[in-house]
Order: C-alpha cells, then structure tokens, then sequence
C-alpha cells in the first residue's frame, strides 16, 4: 500500500527542506528553553472552556470535544484526556506518542520516509522534555499527563463520521489551511451535523495573507535581525521560495464565506493583531495593494461558530 503524502511535507528542493528543518528545530529549543510550549496548550482548553460556558451553557469538563488535526504531538488531546475531558482527535499522520519502532514504522509506512524522519527527531530532542514541562503544569492543576492512544483517528477529517448532534466542540489549532478545499467542502457541512444545536467549533486557521502565512520557517520569528533569505509576504509577492507544507491558499474573506453557509459566526479574533507592520513599508504596501490591510494581518484568526438549523 503506498504511503499517504503527508500534508506536512511539499515537493522541493533538498537544500530548502534542510533549511526549513534546521528552522523547526531552532523553534523548537527556543520554546523549550524559555519554557513556553506547555502554556499554550493549556490556554487552548482554557479558551475552549470559556466559549462553552458562554455560548452553551456548559463547562468544558462537561463536554465531548472533537479536535480536527491533534498532529505528530497530539498535545492539545494530551491536555483535554488529562483534564478529564471526553474528547476525541483525527489527523492525517500517524502520530508519535511513545517513540517505539513499531510507531517510526507505522509513520513510514502511512505518511513516508520524509515525515518519519521528522517526527523521529522531534519526538526524541524535543517532545520528550516538553512532556516533562507539561506534566508539571498539569500536577499544578490537580491532574496527571495522560495519553490518548485509542481516542485518535488517522485519517482524512473529511471521511470521519459522527451521530448527528452528538457533539459540544469542535476545535482545530493551525490545520484548516492544510486541508485541500476538496475536502473542507464535505467536512464543513459534516460539522453541523455532528454539533447539538447548542454546541459550537472553534477553529483557528493560519491565514495564506499574513507575514506568515506561506508558512516559511524564517517569518515565524519577526525579530528584526534574523538573517532571512525571503522578503516579508513572500508568498504573496516573489514566491521564490515556498514551505515545505500544502497549503489551500485561502484569505480570512473566503473562509468567513465558507463557514457562513453553515455556520452563524458568534466570534472572528485576530490573535496577533497588526503582525509584521514593521515590515509593511510603502514599497511593500504598494506591490500588496490588491489585498486589504483586514488580510495582510490576519495571521491567526479564531473563527468562533454555531450551527444554523439544518433545512
């Protein structure tokens, strides 16, 4: 059987996947050393349990809670099956959860040689410390680190099936501008299905149009003095060069149309508001100017959604 392309990964040059992975790993121990991977985790579930309990009346503990692409990681299931949450993931790659061989060659044989090789690397430099970390912030809530294996899925989001209304959260981190738009349009009418009337999603989409939405490793650190070898909005201006992910490609205006279809939109946040402005120079903003400044910088942008009653 062959492998499944792994969404992570993009047909490109040797040199220019090494590039991008030395990067990733650069990312990754300056999070670590600064101890931050963990917090967000946690803010995620604090978020989602605010949105519960504001917009259905519902304490997240109380929850069943489906995450559209818990990653090589799975951290933020890690974190909801550890706070004593009913909640359940899908992805497409296989993930790395207790380093064995027998998971480095399930990840080949599903996702290829390119996607085993990095889950190998960050599982053993990375992740195994960030479980430390994490199992620290969980003691100081009362809860121990526990892991998911049976409450993950791998395989397209869109081919999942759930009973109708059965559930109370959707949730997605960074994943719907990695999913093919063939697919987002059978999983998004697949959502309000799956919802209560009362149950939301919350899904937070990196947007094509900001800094970092070409998803090239050197923009996602803005500080001034890095040495980069793309002009800021890259993507948008020369594409020289390009991530090594697929990308749908679509603007925050195309996703609020695709989810107002479906969905009443209660929320749309920009997380990082007026990221990248420093680099926005006149010469920038005039090559940009077919796209409004809403887009420029989007980034992340939390789309916060109630189904509308099926006809």
């Amino acid at each position: 059987m062959d492998a499944v392309r792994s969404n992570s990964s993009a047909d490109l040059p040797i040199f220019w996947k090494v590039h991008e992975l030395v990067f990733l790993a650069r990312n990754y121990a300056y999070g670590l050393i600064k101890g931050q991977p963990a917090r967000p985790v946690l803010r995620y579930c604090d978020e989602y349990d605010r949105l519960l309990r504001k917009y259905a009346n519902l304490p997240l503990k109380s929850a069943k809670v489906f995450e559209i692409g818990f990653g090589t990681r799975a951290g933020i299931m890690i974190a909801l099956t550890s706070l004593g949450v009913d909640a359940y993931g899908v992805d497409l790659d296989e993930p790395i959860l207790h380093g064995s061989l027998r998971e480095i060659r399930d990840i080949y044989r599903k996702n290829g040689f390119e996607r085993a090789l990095k889950s190998s690397i960050r599982f053993y430099a990375f992740d195994l410390l960030w479980r430390r970390q994490f199992a620290q912030e969980l003691k100081r809530r009362g809860a121990t680190l526990q892991i998911p294996r049976n409450r993950l899925r791998v395989q397209d989001a869109a081919s999942v099936d759930w009973p109708d209304h059965s559930l109370d959260l959707i949730c997605s981190q960074a994943v719907f501008e990695h999913i093919p738009i063939s697919s987002l349009q059978r999983l998004v009418p697949k959502m309000v299905r799956w919802l209560k009337p009362s149950g939301i999603a919350s899904i937070t989409p990196d947007i094509f149009t900001g800094i970092s939405g070409g998803h090239l490793l050197e923009w996602f650190d803005l500080r001034k003095n890095r040495r980069r070898r793309s002009e800021p909005w890259e993507h948008l201006r020369k594409r020289r060069f390009h991530g090594n992910v697929y990308l749908n490609e679509l603007t925050r205006a195309e996703y609020r149309r695709m989810f107002s279809q479906y969905f009443e939109i209660l929320e749309e946040n920009v997380l990082q508001p007026n990221q990248g402005r420093e680099f926005y120079t006149p010469e920038v903003a005039e090559e940009l100017k077919e796209y409004p400044e809403e887009e420029i910088f989007s980034n992340g942008v939390q789309f916060v959604l109630r189904p509308k009653p099926l006809m």
